[in-house]
């Protein structure tokens, strides 16, 4: 009778871990989530939420099943997150399908990916019974995440506006040897140059340019418009 009352408790004991490791996983994945949510990301708090409790679950049952399958036969034995090794690989095509790559040459959602693979991590934390950690590590997310915006700010004060886009249309061809050495007395570097022609005898050029002075787009908006022949100006950042 003891041994029976004493493996049912442990049953019983062993079910509400359980149930803690993954309602643990459900809140954090959920916090995770709605800072994502917040922002309009496509991973929201349902993609982070399923995310962390199934890898909390999967890392549960790989870890029990190594156990069990320890206890009874003495000649089976296997890795106890040997499920949870695989998550890793299975989140990372969930990261690629966010990361898009605009026409622009610029890559986005590295964080969004980042995010959901940082999801799988708190959840297989949860899982093998590590709650500080995982809460640590999900404090520690959220504060990178908001100082990052403040990182940005610092950057977008110190830092060369990088590749511009530059379209300009001039009323006479003689405005273009004009245009080009004014980027170029501003030690700017043209990495790709068209030229069309367009109606009234009106030219076309559309550059691309590197700005290696530290200046604004306005400022280089004022500096191009000066120009003679320049009619219309659109600067792309």
């Amino acid at each position: 009778m003891n041994t029976l009352s004493f493996l049912l408790f442990s049953e019983e004991e062993s079910l509400f871990i359980t149930l803690g490791k993954i309602c643990v996983a459900f809140i954090l994945g959920g916090i995770i989530g709605l800072e994502r949510e917040s922002k309009g990301k496509p991973v929201g708090f349902k993609t982070c939420v399923i995310i962390s409790v199934a890898s909390c679950v999967l890392t549960i049952v790989s870890i029990q099943s190594a156990e069990y399958y320890a206890e009874i036969a003495m000649n089976i034995r296997s890795d106890p997150m040997r499920l949870a090794a695989q998550i890793i690989s299975g989140v990372g095509f969930l990261g690629a399908g966010v990361i898009l790559h605009r026409h622009d040459d610029a890559i986005s959602g590295l964080t969004t990916a980042a995010i959901v693979w940082a999801s799988a991590g708190v959840g297989i934390t949860c899982g093998a019974g590590f709650y500080m950690h995982a809460l640590v590590t999900t404090a520690l997310f959220m504060i990178a995440i908001k100082l990052s915006y403040f990182v940005l700010f610092l950057q977008a004060k110190n830092q060369f506006p990088g590749k511009v886009k530059v379209h300009v249309t001039l009323d006479e061809r003689s405005g273009l040897q004009a245009l080009i050495e004014c980027i170029n007395q501003q030690k700017n570097i043209i990495e790709a140059f068209t030229i069309r022609d367009v109606k009234k005898g009106r030219i076309e050029v559309n550059l691309k340019v590197v700005i290696r002075k530290k200046m604004t787009l306005p400022e280089l908006y004022h500096s191009l418009s000066k120009l003679e022949h320049v009619c219309a100006i659109a600067l792309e950042h």
